[in-house]
């Protein structure tokens, strides 16, 4: 089963979404059925053709309302960089973070290192490398990765993970 976010349902052009209200009293079974077609939200989509998906069959929208958009996580992530810088008087060496899949729509923490080699003693740690903040702050934007930052819990060092 597919899954869109609210907003990604809502950006399709009515004309390919919308709320299915015909009745199929031609199809034999329509009574045993009914409940699961009407009302519900349908969508056109192209996969190996042109085909119709109805809500709870073949895609689940999940609300997305109360989710950060990616400027608001973009400006947490710049709130904790220089609350970062600030207090410690470096650069952050990873950023612990909150992402969610594309596929899914789950969410998942993860450190995502800063400027920082691959293949070393803290690499088991280490769910994905950027090469700088503003590189972290572009994974925000859906598109880039099968994953986004949904959210940024704060900054650390390497010696934190030791």
């Amino acid at each position: 089963m597919i899954k869109v976010t609210l907003s990604e349902y809502n950006s399709i052009p009515d004309d390919y979404r919308g709320i299915w209200t015909v009745e199929r009293w031609d199809l034999p079974n329509w009574a045993e059925i009914r409940e699961q077609y009407m009302g519900k939200r349908t969508m056109m989509v192209y996969d190996k053709g042109t085909c119709l998906l109805v809500e709870g069959l073949g895609f689940e929208i999940v609300d997305d309302s109360a989710w950060k958009k990616p400027d608001e996580v973009k400006t947490e992530i710049g709130g904790h960089y220089l609350q970062f810088y600030n207090e410690q008087g470096s650069e952050p060496h990873y950023a612990d973070c909150t992402i969610r899949w594309c596929d899914t729509l789950e969410t998942e923490e993860v450190r995502i290192a800063l400027a920082m080699d691959s293949d070393n003693e803290k690499d088991d740690e280490i769910f994905f490398y950027c090469d700088s903040i503003n590189d972290l702050k572009s994974l925000a934007d859906k598109g880039k990765e099968d994953f986004t930052i949904a959210g940024c819990l704060g900054f650390g060092i390497y010696e934190d993970l030791l």
